[in-house]
């Protein structure tokens, strides 16, 4: 054991990595707390404008407040509004990361 730490090589089992900050991805695997700007709406347009009458559009910013486990609702906050989306409806949102 003590010959692998020295070499650099460890046992342990990699860790499923985060989305990539640099890299679009849907809402629905965004975390508690990151800060996304949204690119696109997947779907037809009752689905753009449904989520635009909740104040999701292209080019709005939201923050993640709670992402339920296990395929629950995503909540975010776009300005001074709460909005909670199943996991089927956040999947059709494609966002980036904002510092």
């Amino acid at each position: 054991m003590i010959a692998l730490l020295l070499a650099g090589i460890t046992t342990r089992k990699p860790t499923t990595p985060a989305p990539s900050p640099a890299r679009p991805t849907t809402l629905d695997r965004a975390r508690k707390a990151q800060k996304l700007l949204v690119l696109e709406i997947a779907g037809s347009r009752e689905v753009a404008n449904s989520l635009a009458q909740l104040g999701i559009r292209v080019g709005e910013s939201l923050r993640v407040k709670r992402a339920a486990p296990l395929g629950g609702a995503v909540l975010v906050e776009t300005g001074e509004r709460s909005v909670a989306l199943g996991r089927a409806l956040a999947r059709k949102v494609k966002v980036q990361f904002l510092p």
